[in-house]
């Protein structure tokens, strides 16, 4: 997905997936669509959510992250995904 914001051109493609979170619809609990974590080329991170029509109250979008850290409470993280967050001083292990 593309979007302008701030007067930046930014490409979902582009940019790096660093984690994900999976909706799902409330009641029947369909999948709905993912939002991932993404880091721009110039240091920006990025909430980019892409549906499937399965939930009208999900939309696709692509919006700065105002607070990654925050984003990530609660997110199942895969090795990889760790070993990067922690390089990149988002999550600290303990």
């Amino acid at each position: 997905m593309k979007m302008t914001i701030n007067g930046k051109r930014y490409d979902s493609d582009r940019c790096e997936k660093l984690a994900d979170r999976s909706h799902h619809t409330q009641g029947s609990n369909n999948y709905s669509g993912t939002t991932y974590l993404l880091l721009a080329t110039d240091g920006t991170y990025l909430l980019w959510t892409d549906t499937n029509g399965q939930d009208c109250w999900l939309r696709d979008d692509l919006c700065v992250c105002e607070d990654p850290v925050e984003w990530l409470d609660g997110v199942y993280l895969k090795d990889e995904e760790e070993a990067r967050l922690v390089e990149l001083g988002l999550i600290e292990m303990v």
